[in-house]
């Protein structure tokens, strides 16, 4: 290893100082550079010299010394860019500019300590960044301290950082919120004020069979099959600053949903008055159209669908201000107190595991338990 590039000097027994080039200047064209320590043998400081300088001549390298948490979560959020979708990359993006770079922007990285960490989450509980009253929910909060956590592991697996000081924080307990559902009765009532709508066909697919919004709209005719009433959750409809792609459903399982009886007759229905519509427009419907779209056969943004949908249920007073991702909740509620088993409601809507479905409608599963004990004592009381 040539010593114009580095150098390695003992500090202590078994603790030694790495001094190395990491090149010019881009402003002032100055030599740089960079130092680190390394405890162990001479032979892991020699090691950990040449790993340094090939992360200097491959651009890899990072200089925690000079670095701070802005110039580090700026290189994260390059990095995992690959990693993730990019909707979560867009999400994580907007978290680190508005939270984070300001909390912890210009502090150097190899600083950055528990107590100033915990001491933004304080500041979080008591304020928001858009003007209403109150803090960050327990929620929010988390999610933030989880970005900044996982993109300081980051700096330890490329050696920047010795320890994550986001690892040592307790983080603040998110309370279940109570779910807001609808009845049968109240669905039916929603269906029938939706008719008149184009609203009425996702509203019918969401409560039928529990599928997600962007499902919904990713659904194609050729995953439709209505000899044996059945349709397949291939792919999900994301909507991006750029606009919308199509992308693998949520933890990418793909699943087939039997549908009931009614609302295959009313599928049948669309499907007629779909390809009537398409071809006044001079388009033929064919497998690939989707089921859910605009006269021209465009999909249908889901900041659309939201829209139309809060509106529709802004018109009916006698129903709950229920999201359009309630209706899933409601599909599944149903389910369960119709005695079905969870497992097949976990396939239906997509849970990774039956945890997820039992611990999500925890809620329905104390009254299965009411209603178990409740059989088991009448038939102990007949003996």
């Amino acid at each position: 290893m040539s010593r114009r590039r580095g150098n390695i000097t003992a500090r202590s027994p078994g603790s030694f100082r790495l001094r190395y080039d990491i090149g010019g200047d881009p402003v002032t064209g100055k030599r740089r550079m960079a130092t680190a320590t390394v405890r162990g043998t001479r032979k892991d400081a020699e090691r950990e010299l040449t790993r340094l300088l090939r992360t200097v001549d491959t651009n890899e390298h990072v200089d925690s010394n000079r670095m701070t948490v802005g110039a580090w979560l700026a290189h994260w959020l390059d990095t995992v860019r690959a990693e993730v979708s990019p909707k979560t990359h867009e999400r994580y993006a907007e978290i680190i500019k508005s939270y984070l770079i300001p909390a912890f922007g210009k502090i150097a990285l190899v600083k950055l300590t528990p107590a100033q960490i915990q001491k933004a989450h304080n500041v979080w509980a008591m304020n928001r960044l858009d003007g209403k009253p109150g803090g960050l929910s327990p929620r929010s909060r988390r999610h933030i301290h989880h970005i900044l956590k996982s993109s300081l592991t980051r700096a330890i697996e490329q050696q920047a950082l010795a320890r994550n000081p986001a690892a040592v924080l307790r983080l603040p307990k998110i309370e279940r919120q109570e779910m807001t559902i609808l009845s049968m009765e109240q669905s039916a009532r929603l269906l029938n004020a939706a008719r008149p709508t184009r609203t009425y066909w996702p509203v019918l697919l969401a409560l039928s069979t529990g599928m997600r919004r962007g499902e919904i709209l990713a659904l194609r005719w050729r995953n439709v099959d209505l000899d044996r009433g059945t349709l397949r959750v291939m792919e999900s409809l994301e909507q991006i600053r750029s606009g919308i792609r199509f992308k693998a459903p949520k933890t990418d399982r793909t699943r087939a949903i039997t549908v009931p009886a009614f609302a295959l007759e009313e599928l049948r229905r669309l499907k007629r008055e779909q390809a009537e519509e398409l071809l006044r427009a001079g388009i033929r419907q064919s497998a690939d159209t989707l089921v859910i779209c605009w006269e021209n056969g465009e999909p249908k943004w889901p900041s659309s669908l939201t829209y139309d949908f809060t509106r529709l249920i802004g018109r009916l007073p006698d129903l709950p201000r229920v999201r359009f991702h309630d209706l899933r909740h409601s599909h599944a509620t149903q389910l369960l107190l119709a005695g079905v088993h969870p497992k097949i409601a976990q396939e239906r809507l997509g849970h990774s595991t039956i945890v997820t479905t039992l611990d999500l409608y925890s809620h329905v599963t104390e009254t299965m338990q009411t209603d178990a004990a409740e059989r088991l004592d009448a038939a102990w009381r007949r003996r």
